[in-house]
């Protein structure tokens, strides 16, 4: 769950905002994320099974990954 993957995140040190709001389109999110400047916009839905989206704010690329592929990427 994205509860369970915050947490993991923050317990490695990772800085994350993380967008539980209810009441907006994933859309919504998106657009949000991307005026504030968030470098690396992760999603974790039921469309990818066990595996994150991972996209750069620069990049119209989407890679699926595994938490800890995501953990790596991050450290970097």
């Amino acid at each position: 769950s994205g509860e369970k993957i915050y947490q993991e995140l923050q317990n490695k040190g990772i800085e994350v905002l993380y967008d539980d709001r209810e009441d907006v389109s994933a859309g919504v999110k998106f657009a949000d994320a991307d005026l504030i400047g968030i470098p690396v916009r992760l999603v974790v839905s039921e469309k990818a099974k066990d595996k994150i989206e991972w996209k750069n704010r620069d990049s119209q690329k989407v890679e699926l990954l595994t938490l800890s592929e995501v953990i790596k990427k991050l450290a970097r």
